[in-house]
C-alpha cells in the first residue's frame, strides 16, 4: 500500500459546550454589537489541528501516512508523546524555538452542533517547515492532503507536490474566505480533488469567481459534505452522487468530524475505490468522532469498523482487514 502525505496544522483545541442554542440566545438577547457572554456546560483542551486529525483517522484505519507540519515549543510537552504512542512518524514536524505555542483553536459549540471558532496560527508559518520534496522516500506517497492552512503555505506545498507528480486533495477549510481570486484559481489548477463543506464550497466559488461547473471541470472529484444531510460528489461529465450520512449512536462532540470523514475518504481513494464507497468509509469514520468527546480520542479496531460499515451500508467491507 502506498502512503498518504498530510500537510496541515498541528494545534491544541480548547472546546467549550453551550447547553442552549446560539439562535435562541440571539432571539432572547438581541445583539446590537458582537459582544455577548455564554455560560458553558463543559470546557476541555485536546489534541487537534486539521492535518493531524486526519492523520489520526488514517492511523486508526491502518493507512500509512506522513504528517508534514510545524509546531511551537509546547508540542514537546505532551503532543509529541501522544503521536509517538500512536506510531506516527514525527520526523517531519518542525519544532520552531521562535514560537512558544502550536496553532490553537478555540471552539464553542451549541447543543445543535453550531460552532463559533477562533484560530491562532502559532508556528504554522515557521520557515523551518519542510517541503514535500525534502522528505526521504517521498516517491512512496500516492496522494497528498493539503489540509486547511494559510493560502501562501498551501500554495508553496501545492507547487512542490505538483512538480514531483503527487496528486493533491485540496481541503481549503474556513480560511477560504481569506483567499484571493488568484490563490483560489492556482490551487485549483494544481489540485486533483477538492473537499469542502457546503459553506466553504459556496465561498470557494465566490472567491474564485467561478461557477460550480467551472470548478468541477478542473478536478477529478469535488466532494461537498453537508453535515447530517450527507455528502455530494461531483465529477465533470457525470451525474452527481449523493451518499447519506451514517447515523451516530449519540453525538458528544462535532469538532473534528469533518477531518475524520476526510481520513475515511482518503483511505478509499488510496485503494482506487468508487466515490460512493469512499464516502461511506468517511461517513463511518465521522460517526466515531461524533461519539467521542475529543477529536483524537475515538477508537476502534479494523474488525469493529468493518462490522459497523457492513451493518450500516449492507455491503462487504472494501478494505483489507
Amino acid at each position: 500500500m502506498g502512503k498518504v502525505l498530510v500537510c496541515g496544522s498541528i494545534a491544541l483545541d480548547h472546546l467549550g459546550l453551550y447547553a442552549g442554542s446560539f439562535a435562541e440566545y440571539q432571539e432572547k438577547y438581541p445583539i446590537s454589537a458582537l459582544n455577548f457572554s455564554l455560560q458553558l456546560k463543559a470546557l476541555r483542551t485536546s489534541f487537534g489541528g486539521c492535518g493531524i486529525n486526519i492523520v489520526y483517522g488514517l492511523v486508526k484505519l491502518g493507512v500509512p501516512c506522513i504528517p508534514l507540519s510545524a509546531a511551537g515549543m509546547n508540542f514537546n510537552d505532551h503532543y509529541r508523546d501522544h503521536l509517538l504512542a500512536l506510531g506516527v512518524n514525527v520526523d517531519h514536524i518542525a519544532v520552531d524555538p521562535e514560537y512558544a505555542q502550536c496553532a490553537t483553536a478555540i471552539v464553542l459549540s451549541d447543543s445543535l452542533g453550531n460552532q463559533i471558532t477562533g484560530f491562532y496560527p502559532g508556528a504554522s508559518p515557521s520557515p523551518l517547515r519542510k517541503m514535500p520534496s525534502d522528505i526521504p522516500g517521498i516517491s512512496d506517497v500516492e496522494i497528498a492532503v493539503l489540509a486547511p492552512e494559510d493560502a501562501p503555505i498551501m500554495l508553496r506545498q501545492a507547487r512542490d507536490l505538483s512538480a514531483i507528480g503527487i496528486p493533491i486533495l485540496f481541503d481549503p477549510g474556513q480560511g477560504i474566505s481569506e483567499f484571493t481570486v488568484e490563490e483560489v484559481r492556482e490551487l485549483l489548477m494544481l489540485s486533483d480533488y477538492v473537499i469542502a463543506n457546503d459553506h466553504e464550497w459556496e465561498i470557494l466559488q465566490l472567491n474564485g469567481r467561478m461557477t460550480a461547473n467551472e470548478v468541477i471541470a478542473t478536478q477529478r472529484q469535488v466532494i461537498v459534505t453537508r453535515s447530517e444531510h450527507g455528502v455530494d460528489i461531483y465529477r465533470d461529465g457525470h451525474e452527481a452522487i449523493h451518499v447519506p450520512a451514517a447515523e451516530p449512536e449519540r453525538i458528544i462532540e462535532v469538532t473534528g468530524s469533518g477531518d475524520a470523514f476526510r481520513a475515511g475518504y482518503v483511505a478509499g481513494l488510496l485503494q482506487d475505490l468508487a466515490p460512493t464507497v469512499c464516502a461511506r468509509l468517511g461517513a463511518i469514520t465521522a460517526v466515531y468522532n461524533l461519539e467521542s468527546p475529543e477529536t483524537q480520542h475515538y477508537d476502534f479496531t479494523v474488525a469493529e469498523f468493518a462490522a459497523r460499515y457492513e451493518r450500516t451500508w449492507g455491503e462487504d467491507f472494501p478494505l483489507s482487514r
